[in-house]
């Protein structure tokens, strides 16, 4: 994330990997997104480093997540919420919001010409600067 993001700021998380975002990191969370996607889970109290989920997200992450989620089933919704026009809106918010061409790639597992194509077809900041 950078500095002056706020959780609210991952629109392109569903509200449950939002919360694990929070807890355990937003790679954390995506990571687990993209591994069990639609997948009704068990998290365990605690965790090993064998333990799926810490293969998934990495022990530290996997511990944090069982500390708030221990002892419960969890359904792990997509890591980028919905589908080709959610993710387009996710791509324009991060635009409007400063990131670079690689945040975005990495934050939300697109490809870079995927993120130049929604750069390149967005309008200009001022419209009259098409008449200058």
């Amino acid at each position: 994330m950078t500095s002056g993001e706020h959780p609210s700021d991952r629109v392109w998380l569903t509200p449950l990997l939002n919360r694990i975002a929070n807890v355990a990191g937003e790679e954390a969370a995506i990571a687990l997104g993209r591994a069990r996607p639609g997948e009704r889970v068990y998290i365990p109290e605690q965790v090993t480093a064998d333990h799926w989920l810490a293969q998934v997200v990495g022990l530290e992450a996997a511990e944090k997540i069982a500390a708030a989620y221990g002892s419960m089933k969890i359904e792990i919704p997509q890591a980028i919420a919905g589908d080709k026009r959610r993710r387009a809106a996710a791509i324009a918010d991060l635009i409007e919001k400063g990131y670079s061409t690689n945040e975005i790639v990495r934050t939300l597992g697109v490809s870079q010409n995927t993120v130049a194509e929604h750069r390149r077809r967005r309008p200009p900041a001022d419209p009259q600067l098409k008449l200058l």
